[in-house]
């Protein structure tokens, strides 16, 4: 918590604890059911059944004995069995400002923070397919995770592992050459190149592989006998046959630099970057090294760790063709991840929640391997538009591009009709700052254990949970300060300098911020920080419709001023927190 937060309740539960001759702890103090009965309450229960009278009758003999003198408190009443204590406006709101002023830049920063090193494992898309809406929320979650940890003060890495080489890809490759009429058992360098070359610039990217991915996966469906052509394609990537080789390291080029440029548009800041690709060789020589040990057996002529003792099944790590799956090359990636940062004491997959089974596997076949490290999954769920769920293989996925550019325009027509007059320049950077907090927002309101259904128009409302709403309040907050004759001193006093209870409310609910942003990191919860950026952006709402600003006398004006500009700070590192940005009006 804030200073001012701690000196509260540590405050309340040490006279506490010197009136009644027993520890209370600050942690015993609960914020009331209606902010009208008080800004903290102390229930009685604990203490009532150790003393063996009733609660209420407790409640009430502390109250009538309850020092405030010296303290912020104004009034102290009994609610049944709760002590309800009440701040004094002045006092509650200038302790915050200033909490928020000292800290700047690194408010929230602190409690307990663990010292290790943490790797953290996300964006993890394949090649050789879109990045859809699906996968928004997956880069969108990771990069508001690694934010919140390392404000938080944490030590993470942040880590990018891309399927490059699995067996999409090599469905991809295999179809692209058999549509042109080529045996791909015959396949060689130069038609490899040629095959390349014949593809227009425009049509480079992952659109024109995911409509391939598309059309090989219904020709497979409705052409079984065609599988070991798959099988024999897979093989030869795997061992780096020149032509197939070449094939997919071109096709695989124009998706590389297609992810990065959504990276950065989306935030995402890769420490290492990490590639199916490089580790493939070194997944052969685990996997025979693991059979050596006896750690994965032959089942059916397949390669298999048996995790029956662990209740999970089976492991497949080879098929019966030889070709390697997922897990094998997940265990040398563990393993480089251990070698590149042997200090770690974590290591976190964000990974779609369906994988659950398959991490746990994963895990404990790494536990069987020796691993020291501490593993964790963190699950999330689909996102689906009004028109249903997407799937690669039947086609109808909606690109984040396609996404993105709708979210957009939508967010760029409500802008030109309210501010006709704006310049180009202003109206495109404010819609694409409102389109990236509709976007962000909601995929981050909701616990990552929860579907989302993105509905466009209420994503970019100025009412409600939404990434705008919250923009909006800050924005407001910094045209008043804008507007104001001067800018106030921080060095005066605030005591006297306010007395709405709105302007109380507004400054508790910022003092919460702290425990927010530990709570969020500890439980890997950005929707945490989403729900306090709403609860301020109401909290302003209040103050905006309760009381006057620049019309003030001066004294009272200062003091507004500052806790405008406190708010305002307070919630755009909120928000910076889940990725968005503020822009100058909206």
């Amino acid at each position: 918590m804030t200073q001012a937060w701690k000196f509260w309740t540590h405050d309340i539960a040490e006279r506490l604890s010197k009136q009644l001759g027993v520890e209370v702890r600050a942690d015993e103090l609960v914020a009331p059911p209606d902010p009208t009965m008080g800004d903290f309450a102390f229930p009685c229960f604990r203490l009532a059944k150790e003393r063996k009278v009733s609660p209420a009758v407790l409640a009430a003999e502390i109250v009538q004995d309850f020092q405030t003198a010296k303290t912020d408190i104004a009034g102290v009443t009994v609610a049944g069995p709760y002590v309800n204590f009440t701040l004094n406006v002045g006092d509650a709101v200038h302790r915050v400002v200033r909490d928020i002023e000292v800290a700047g830049a690194d408010y929230g920063k602190g409690g307990e923070v663990p010292q290790g090193q943490i790797l953290f494992e996300h964006a993890n898309p394949n090649t050789h397919k879109e990045i859809h809406v699906g996968h928004t929320r997956l880069l969108v979650l990771g990069a508001s995770i690694l934010n919140i940890l390392r404000s938080w003060g944490a030590n993470p890495v942040s880590l990018s592992y891309v399927n490059d080489v699995g067996a999409n890809v090599g469905k991809v490759l295999w179809f692209f050459v058999k549509r042109a009429e080529i045996d791909p058992r015959t396949l060689d360098l130069e038609r490899a190149i040629a095959l390349v070359e014949s593809i227009h610039d425009e049509d480079q990217g992952s659109r024109f592989l995911g409509a391939i991915y598309t059309e090989a996966t219904k020709f497979v469906d409705e052409h079984p006998e065609v599988k070991d052509e798959l099988s024999f394609v897979q093989q030869q990537l795997e061992a780096h046959d020149k032509a197939w080789e070449f094939l997919w390291r071109e096709t695989r080029r124009w998706c590389i630099e297609e992810l990065y440029q959504i990276f950065d548009e989306l935030g995402v800041k890769i420490d290492r970057q990490y590639f199916e690709s490089d580790i493939l060789d070194r997944a052969q020589e685990i996997v025979a090294d693991l059979e050596k040990k006896g750690i994965a057996v032959k089942s059916e002529g397949a390669l298999v760790v048996d995790l029956e003792q662990e209740k999970l099944g089976v492991s497949l790590l080879r098929k019966t063709d030889g070709n390697l799956l997922y897990s094998a090359k997940d265990l040398a990636l563990a393993e480089q991840k251990q070698q590149d940062y042997p200090g770690a004491e974590k290591s976190v997959y964000l990974v779609d929640a369906r994988q659950s089974l398959y991490l746990k596997q994963l895990f404990a076949t790494l536990k069987r391997m020796g691993a020291t490290q501490h593993f964790e999954h963190i699950g999330f769920e689909i996102v689906t538009l009004k028109e249903g769920v997407m799937s690669s293989r039947k086609g109808n996925v909606i690109t984040y591009q396609q996404f993105r550019d709708a979210v957009v325009d939508e967010a760029r027509s409500g802008i030109m009709a309210r501010h006709e007059d704006w310049p180009e320049r202003k109206v495109a950077d404010a819609a694409w700052k409102i389109a990236m907090a509709a976007i962000k927002f909601t995929m981050l309101k909701q616990d990552s254990d929860k579907q989302i259904v993105f509905d466009l128009k209420q994503a970019l409302s100025f009412e409600g949970s939404t990434g705008p709403y919250c923009q909006y309040a800050a924005t407001r907050l910094g045209s008043i300060v804008k507007k104001a004759p001067q800018l106030p001193s921080e060095d005066a006093p605030l005591t006297n300098a306010f007395s709405h209870i709105s302007e109380k409310r507004l400054a508790l609910t910022l003092a919460t911020f702290p425990a927010v942003l530990e709570r969020a990191a500890q439980e890997r919860k950005p929707s945490v920080v989403a729900q306090w950026c709403v609860d301020t952006a109401q909290r302003v709402g209040d103050f905006y419709r309760d009381v006057s600003v620049l019309d003030a006398e001066p004294a009272i004006r200062d003091g507004r001023l500052r806790l405008c500009m406190a708010t305002r700070a307070a919630l755009e590192r909120g928000l910076a927190l889940l990725g968005i940005g503020l822009p100058e009006e909206m």
